[in-house]
């Protein structure tokens, strides 16, 4: 069984690589659940699915560039505006990266939170909610 390591990779928007992230993370496909109600001399609880599932959340953050008008920045204006995205791709490496699903987009609701500490780099985070259809994985290469 092969793991997939993160030393390559990166967060694109389009064709444009989105200066110096250094982490991204999918929250995973959930289902809502509730409790079955319980009867007569039951004794193991039981549940059912509530809900359409949930696609989740992208995360990914790096060094801040104010210079990166068409990543960093271009992602800014995306989230001031309130407007969805199906071209986000978050890399492991060359050859595997993960989008949305065909039917599916990404509204970015956190763009530029900026952490400035004075013994290094600024940080930048951003965030986005998954709609409409699950993250697909394309790749499976190292």
């Amino acid at each position: 069984m092969s793991a997939l390591s993160g030393k390559n990779a990166k967060v694109m928007y389009g064709s444009v690589t989105v200066a110096d992230m250094v982490e991204w993370s999918i929250s995973g496909f959930a289902f809502p659940i509730v409790q079955k109600d319980t009867a007569f001399a039951d004794t193991v609880q039981e549940y059912d699915i509530a809900e359409p599932g949930d696609p989740g959340t992208i995360s990914f953050s790096g060094n801040y560039d104010p210079a990166d008008t068409y990543g960093q920045l271009a992602l800014q204006t995306i989230c001031e505006a309130g407007t969805t995205i199906t071209n986000l791709y978050l890399y492991a490496n060359t050859s595997t990266f993960w989008r949305v699903s065909s039917g599916g987009h990404i509204l970015v609701t956190k763009a530029m939170a900026i952490t400035m500490p004075r013994n290094a780099y600024g940080k930048v985070e951003f965030e986005g909610k998954v709609s409409g259809a699950a993250l697909e994985q394309v790749g499976s290469g190292s």
